[in-house]
């Protein structure tokens, strides 16, 4: 299961699994993940989970910033929607986000045979 790890200088605060196929992040209490961050817009992202369409029980996310005043970061770079990728790093307003997927953590050490044609 997907899911965002909020840091402070390398220490994880809280973990938030991304369950819904939309959670909604920002500084008002109807978001899903709520920041008590002044930088932070009211509604200032949310992240769609999907299934994978090639590998089955396994997920995809995107990050779309909605608009927000100061902007959405990922990798240091400003976003308006992106495909996230296991350890991306995410700063909305003042807060930093590790992506986490397990999913794709336990693919990288699958192999994959393919027998030879003869």
């Amino acid at each position: 299961m997907p899911k965002l790890l909020l840091k402070h200088e390398g220490v994880i605060l809280n973990t938030f699994e991304l369950k819904k196929l939309t959670t909604t992040i920002g500084r008002k209490s109807d978001n899903d993940i709520q920041l008590n961050d002044a930088i932070a817009s009211s509604h200032h992202a949310h992240v769609i989970v999907t299934e994978n369409e090639y590998l089955e029980e396994q997920f995809d996310a995107k990050l779309e910033d909605l608009n927000s005043t100061n902007g959405t970061q990922v990798n240091g770079c400003m976003i308006q929607s992106i495909a996230l990728r296991n350890g991306d790093k995410i700063q909305i307003g003042s807060q930093f986000f590790i992506y986490e997927n397990d999913d794709v953590s336990s693919m990288e050490s699958t192999a994959i045979y393919l027998p030879d044609e003869e």
